[in-house]
């Protein structure tokens, strides 16, 4: 029986670690950017259903003010149900660092009378880990079917 020869794989000892390093250096970049790019769409898309349920919720509660700009409790409420889920509040938003700040509630009055109702985010700074932005884009705008008893 003959011994098979060794002396090709002790030509290529380092091989591995050269050959992980230049791998890595291509690979970890595509992996950061994947995360980051899935990380961001991921807390987007978490924007914008809070800002469509805060709308649907603001177009089906009751208004209480007899002019186009909404009483304190009923902006509370909505942007309370866009930040946490909820109209009483919370204490975990649904996105990192998202503030009632960041909310903006419209009212829109045909004939005297509340016909649509627009909830938007208003210069919210994104943390998704590597980069920070500032997003102003998700708003949704729903027509009014609520009962409007606006207190004399």
């Amino acid at each position: 029986m003959m011994r098979p020869n060794r002396i090709p794989w002790r030509k290529q000892r380092g091989n591995a670690i050269i050959e992980f390093a230049l791998a890595f250096t291509f690979l970890l970049p595509a992996f950061l950017g994947t995360f980051q790019l899935g990380l961001t769409m991921f807390y987007y898309n978490e924007l914008v259903n809070a800002v469509r349920a805060a709308a649907r919720y603001a177009g089906m509660r009751n208004y209480d003010s007899p002019t186009s700009t909404p009483s304190a409790a009923y902006i509370a409420s909505v942007k309370n149900v866009a930040v946490y889920g909820h109209p009483d509040g919370g204490t975990t938003p649904v996105v990192p660092e998202l503030k009632p700040e960041h909310i903006r509630v419209t009212v829109a009055f045909e004939n005297s009378v509340p016909s649509k109702v627009t909830v938007s985010l208003n210069n919210f700074l994104m943390n998704a880990i590597l980069k920070r932005m500032t997003i102003s884009k998700p708003l949704a705008t729903f027509p009014y079917l609520g009962v409007f008893m606006p207190a004399q």
